[in-house]
Protein backbone atom coordinates (compact mmCIF):
# COMPACT_ATOMS: atom_id res chain seq x y z
CA UNK A 1 0.00 0.00 0.00
CA UNK A 2 0.86 3.76 -0.70
CA UNK A 3 -0.41 6.67 0.76
CA UNK A 4 0.94 10.42 -0.28
CA UNK A 5 0.32 14.15 1.72
CA UNK A 6 2.38 17.29 0.69
CA UNK A 7 2.87 19.73 3.21
CA UNK A 8 3.89 23.96 2.52
CA UNK A 9 7.67 23.95 3.08
CA UNK A 10 7.26 25.59 6.67
CA UNK A 11 9.24 23.90 9.73
CA UNK A 12 5.89 23.19 11.56
CA UNK A 13 5.54 20.89 8.85
CA UNK A 14 8.13 18.93 10.18
CA UNK A 15 5.88 17.40 12.77
CA UNK A 16 3.06 17.24 10.53
CA UNK A 17 4.84 14.81 8.62
CA UNK A 18 6.48 12.58 11.30
CA UNK A 19 2.98 11.89 12.44
CA UNK A 20 1.76 11.34 9.00
CA UNK A 21 4.29 8.54 8.74
CA UNK A 22 4.40 7.28 12.55
CA UNK A 23 0.35 6.85 11.83
CA UNK A 24 1.01 4.74 8.86
CA UNK A 25 3.61 2.63 9.89
CA UNK A 26 1.46 2.38 13.54
CA UNK A 27 2.06 -1.36 13.23
CA UNK A 28 5.75 -1.76 12.09
CA UNK A 29 8.49 -2.31 15.11
CA UNK A 30 10.53 0.23 12.47
CA UNK A 31 8.15 2.74 13.33
CA UNK A 32 10.09 5.07 15.55
CA UNK A 33 13.14 4.61 13.06
CA UNK A 34 10.70 5.96 10.25
CA UNK A 35 9.25 8.75 11.93
CA UNK A 36 12.70 9.70 12.54
CA UNK A 37 13.65 9.33 8.88
CA UNK A 38 10.63 11.34 7.73
CA UNK A 39 12.11 14.11 10.31
CA UNK A 40 15.39 14.43 8.72
CA UNK A 41 14.75 14.26 5.27
CA UNK A 42 12.04 17.13 5.49
CA UNK A 43 13.39 18.89 7.94
CA UNK A 44 16.91 18.88 5.15
CA UNK A 45 14.38 19.45 2.17
CA UNK A 46 13.08 22.76 4.30
CA UNK A 47 16.23 24.07 5.13
CA UNK A 48 18.67 23.25 1.92
CA UNK A 49 16.07 23.53 -1.05
CA UNK A 50 13.43 26.09 -2.60
CA UNK A 51 10.54 23.93 -1.16
CA UNK A 52 11.85 25.78 2.12
CA UNK A 53 10.90 28.99 0.77
CA UNK A 54 7.56 29.07 -0.08
CA UNK A 55 7.43 25.52 -1.92
CA UNK A 56 6.31 21.91 -0.63
CA UNK A 57 7.54 19.14 0.23
CA UNK A 58 5.72 15.00 -0.61
CA UNK A 59 6.15 12.19 2.02
CA UNK A 60 5.15 9.09 0.24
CA UNK A 61 5.07 5.97 2.68
CA UNK A 62 5.16 2.45 1.08
CA UNK A 63 4.45 -0.29 2.81
CA UNK A 64 4.36 -4.21 2.32
CA UNK A 65 4.58 -7.02 5.03
CA UNK A 66 8.14 -6.34 6.55
CA UNK A 67 9.14 -3.40 4.47
CA UNK A 68 8.85 0.04 4.26
CA UNK A 69 10.12 3.19 1.94
CA UNK A 70 9.85 6.59 2.94
CA UNK A 71 10.16 9.01 0.75
CA UNK A 72 10.56 12.66 0.51
CA UNK A 73 10.00 15.13 -2.76
CA UNK A 74 11.03 18.62 -2.90
CA UNK A 75 12.11 21.72 -5.55
CA UNK A 76 15.95 20.40 -4.92
CA UNK A 77 18.44 20.32 -8.21
CA UNK A 78 19.36 17.38 -7.40
CA UNK A 79 22.97 18.36 -5.66
CA UNK A 80 23.24 15.32 -3.23
CA UNK A 81 26.35 14.32 -1.47
CA UNK A 82 25.53 11.10 0.30
CA UNK A 83 28.64 11.36 2.75
CA UNK A 84 30.23 14.21 2.93
CA UNK A 85 32.38 12.46 6.36
CA UNK A 86 31.54 13.10 9.88
CA UNK A 87 30.78 16.36 11.01
CA UNK A 88 33.19 17.92 13.73
CA UNK A 89 32.10 18.71 17.56
CA UNK A 90 31.56 21.79 16.48
CA UNK A 91 29.81 21.98 13.14
CA UNK A 92 26.44 23.06 13.52
CA UNK A 93 24.85 20.73 11.44
CA UNK A 94 25.64 18.00 8.77
CA UNK A 95 24.40 14.85 10.95
CA UNK A 96 20.90 14.39 9.30
CA UNK A 97 21.73 12.38 6.04
CA UNK A 98 24.38 10.39 9.13
CA UNK A 99 21.18 9.59 10.75
CA UNK A 100 19.38 8.07 8.34
CA UNK A 101 22.45 5.93 6.51
CA UNK A 102 22.82 4.86 9.92
CA UNK A 103 19.04 4.34 11.11
CA UNK A 104 17.95 3.27 7.53
CA UNK A 105 18.72 -0.12 5.72
CA UNK A 106 19.15 1.06 2.74
CA UNK A 107 19.08 5.19 1.26
CA UNK A 108 19.02 6.33 -2.12
CA UNK A 109 18.10 9.58 -4.22
CA UNK A 110 16.18 10.20 -7.82
CA UNK A 111 16.43 13.49 -9.74
CA UNK A 112 13.34 14.42 -11.37
CA UNK A 113 12.43 17.32 -13.84
CA UNK A 114 10.57 19.07 -11.03
CA UNK A 115 12.63 18.35 -8.20
CA UNK A 116 14.76 15.11 -6.34
CA UNK A 117 13.34 12.88 -3.74
CA UNK A 118 15.43 11.15 -0.90
CA UNK A 119 14.27 8.35 0.01
CA UNK A 120 14.85 5.03 2.89
CA UNK A 121 14.06 2.01 3.02
CA UNK A 122 13.98 -0.57 6.47
CA UNK A 123 13.45 -4.25 6.88
CA UNK A 124 11.98 -6.16 9.47
CA UNK A 125 10.77 -9.59 10.18
CA UNK A 126 7.99 -11.24 10.92
CA UNK A 127 9.38 -11.93 14.77
CA UNK A 128 9.54 -8.48 15.40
Amino acid sequence: MEWSQTYPGCPPMVAAARAFVRGMLADSPRRRDAELIASELVGNSLRHTASGDGGEVTVTVEVEFGHARIAVHDAGAGDWRPFPGDPSDEDDHGRGLLIVYHTADKIGHDVTEDGQTMWAELTWSAES
